[in-house]
């Protein structure tokens, strides 16, 4: 994957046609090391096909017949008349009282209301 990406900041960058050299100084201009093999094999077989954006066209062309992706799945299907009354009629909720648990203690550990000290 390196060595696409080297290829295509080259073309990006101007260079129609990278050589293996090019594709070299990129990746190891980004730390990495560069197998000399590899980037030869993929200058090779992207020149033999043409300009890049040609080959990228061209793989998209593929990918569109592929199909895929679209939304998640629908929802599950209805258990029957069942489900349907018991949406129809929601359960009312019940409210909680607010109790005072009178008295207790502030944030510093002494009575509720300050104490005189700041």
């Amino acid at each position: 994957m390196k060595y696409a990406a080297a290829y295509t900041l080259l073309v990006l960058g101007g260079n129609a046609t990278p050589s293996a050299a090019d594709l070299a100084k990129v990746i190891e201009a980004a730390g990495g090391e560069c197998d000399s093999d590899a980037a030869e094999k993929l200058v090779s077989e992207l020149s033999a096909k043409g300009a890049l954006g040609d080959v990228i066209a061209a793989g998209k062309d593929k990918i569109y017949v592929c199909g895929g992706g679209g939304g998640g799945g629908g929802g599950g299907g209805g258990a029957g008349p069942a489900a349907a009354e018991a949406a129809a009629a929601p359960e009312p909720e019940e409210e909680e009282e607010e109790v005072d648990m009178g008295g207790g203690m502030d944030m510093f550990g002494g009575d509720e209301g300050g104490g005189g000290d700041y």
